[in-house]
């Protein structure tokens, strides 16, 4: 790691060197100074920048910490190469009053300014709303945090994992060790990010409308790992507001199933399914018992059913199950690893994960957004746009 200075210059001193174009570009124009770290808050500055917007990330001494974490190629770490596509870097010490001044000169002339340090911290730094919005009326300024910025627990550190405990998704992620289990990915984080998006554009087109409130069109928006969680289960919450508990299966005996070689999931949205399941299997006899009949009774005697269908999946590889069940009209999916949804057809004809320039000289593949082109640009080195960021925010 280099060492610490009040403001590391980088090499290339061309601030759009490698910075994403993209034909549908909506938010161009638009400036966003992205101070967040991790995964939910820079998602939402890929997002920005991915339609358009011009987004500075400020990186602290030696780098946003989501650097280290997770490899990918020649030693970088995916998690940082794709929530940070199409942005600048600049490399700052934002202890430093000088660091901080250029801080508040590139606000001044921003759109949106984002963070995702523990509530207080930027209100310490001299970098908080109040401060900015001094300089700017106008901004849109975007808290992103685990619990809120208020609240018992608002300065309380959280992870995607802890948000995943504290939100109960992982109460009704049960693996057949009865154990509740996290989702071996970022969702929260990326949900987070999403919803952060939404609010800072929504916010936008109101400026636009004429119909922004507070000083100048310009406002404060809270977004938490807590409440995304939360949103993304409503329906979860509300049964057990509703019931007391919340319900195992809406749809038994919907799962994941062995076969010969692998696995398969199969599901189930209509009663007339679960005949078509059993008749698929060669067990017509299942859908003609009474504990069997609907949702609610295949639920009560679950167990002894998925063990059942279970026997019978164990019999034919994935791949014939698959043709089985899509001759039958069954809903179901083999199981693929990442390597296997890369290299589906129908991935494939759509471009659901195109090669991308991630960093200098490397290409990957990488998921597309949905409803959009391909990503084009690199995630910045720390510290890429340095010199010309601060010759162009110079105050001179």
């Amino acid at each position: 790691m280099r060492e610490a200075a009040t403001i590391t210059e980088g090499e290339d001193k061309d601030p759009t060197k490698g910075v994403m174009m993209h034909a549908d570009t909506p938010l161009a124009g638009r400036l966003m100074l992205d101070m967040t770290q991790g995964i939910a808050g820079p998602y939402c500055g890929r997002l920005m920048a991915e339609h358009g917007a011009r987004v500075i990330k400020v990186e602290p001494p030696g780098g946003d910490w989501v650097r280290q974490i997770g490899g990918g190629p020649q030693g970088q770490s995916v998690n940082y190469l794709y929530y940070n596509l199409g942005k600048e870097s600049i490399e700052l010490d934002l202890k430093t009053p000088e660091a901080v001044a250029l801080v508040k000169r590139i606000a001044a002339k921003a759109d949106v300014v984002a963070e995702s340090a523990r509530p207080g911290a930027t209100e310490r730094l001299g970098l908080g709303y109040e401060a900015i919005r001094a300089v700017n009326p106008g901004v849109i300024y975007l808290s992103v945090s685990g619990f809120g910025q208020e609240g018992p627990r608002g300065r309380d550190p959280m992870t995607d994992t802890i948000a995943q405990a504290f939100s109960g998704m992982m109460s009704v992620n049960h693996g057949v060790d009865g154990i509740p289990h996290k989702i071996h990915t970022t969702i929260v984080d990326a949900i987070t990010g999403l919803y952060a998006y939404q609010q800072v554009t929504m916010a936008l087109m109101a400026q636009q409308t004429g119909q922004g409130g507070g000083q100048g069109g310009g406002r404060h928006i809270d977004v938490s790992l807590m409440q995304a969680a939360a949103a993304i289960m409503a329906p979860k919450v509300m049964e057990f507001a509703h019931y007391g508990e919340t319900p195992a299966s809406p749809n038994a005996p919907a799962g994941s199933y062995p076969t010969a070689d692998g696995w398969i999931a199969i599901t189930l949205v209509r009663e007339a399914h679960f005949p078509a399941i059993a008749q698929a299997i060669g067990r017509p006899d299942l859908a003609e018992e009474p504990k069997y009949a609907t949702f609610a009774t295949r639920l009560e005697n679950l167990a002894p059913l998925m063990a059942e269908i279970s026997e019978a999946t164990r019999q034919k590889t994935t791949a014939e199950w698959t043709g089985t069940f899509e001759e039958a009209g069954v809903l179901a999916s083999p199981i693929h690893t990442f390597g296997d949804w890369l290299a589906a057809p129908q991935v494939v004809a759509t471009q659901g994960a195109p090669l991308v320039q991630v960093s200098d000289g490397i290409q990957s593949p990488a998921p597309r957004s949905p409803g959009r082109a391909p990503m084009e640009g690199p995630a910045p080195a720390i510290g890429q746009h340095a010199a010309a960021i601060m010759e162009e925010f110079s105050g001179a």
